[in-house]
């Protein structure tokens, strides 16, 4: 995660919040931050290009997977969404957030109007009342919410691939004793603090 430069910006929208969102033109990019903390970057002029280098191994995983649905949870400005929307314009994505105003500012600023469905909802509430096994899922929270562990115990109820996006990393203990059971591979970020976990499919070893 990157913090907000202490620079002067052409603010293009702002939300006090909680939480506090801030969308910012910084030359041709647009930068949406929650709580000082950057959450997208996108290129105008390029927007499926993602810049940030946590979601590049997502990416490689998704293009080399091409799977027929996505579920993700955690929208932030829709790196996921603009890629898929260009690259896998067939597979079905169904994106979770909790927050309002975070998918309004996707939808009025980062969306490439693709083939997705979002539901303002929260991910253990979703991930409580579904019953569908999806091939490839995403996690994408910041932060944390109270009880994440019990709402992760019910995510790897899922056999396919896993791939969970640690903005956290004084969790990594306790999210590791909940992946004792799954093969996985964590990757650390070089010049980020995130941890990303691939969570291997239950039929591989």
């Amino acid at each position: 995660m990157e913090q907000k430069a202490e620079v002067i910006q052409q603010l293009v929208w702002f939300k006090s919040g909680p939480p506090r969102l801030e969308l910012t033109e910084e030359g041709p990019f647009l930068c949406l931050y929650l709580d000082g903390i950057m959450q997208s970057k996108m290129n105008q002029l390029a927007p499926a290009a993602t810049l940030s280098a946590h979601l590049e191994p997502v990416l490689y995983s998704l293009q080399r997977l091409k799977p027929d649905a996505v579920l993700q949870l955690g929208l932030g400005g829709g790196d996921i969404n603009r890629f898929m929307t260009t690259v896998l314009p067939n597979t079905h994505l169904l994106t979770i957030e909790l927050s309002h105003e975070v998918i309004d500012a996707y939808q009025r600023f980062f969306c490439l109007k693709g083939k997705e469905q979002l539901l303002s909802l929260a991910a253990q509430d979703f991930l409580q009342s579904n019953q569908q096994q999806w091939p490839f899922v995403f996690w994408d929270i910041y932060p944390l919410f109270e009880g994440w562990q019990q709402a992760m115990q019910t995510l790897l109820q899922q056999k396919g691939t896993i791939w969970i996006n640690l903005s956290q990393p004084e969790c990594q203990p306790d999210l590791e004793v909940l992946l004792s059971d799954r093969p996985y591979q964590c990757i650390p970020i070089k010049g980020y603090f995130n941890l990303l976990y691939e969570i291997k499919p239950l039929t591989e070893k």
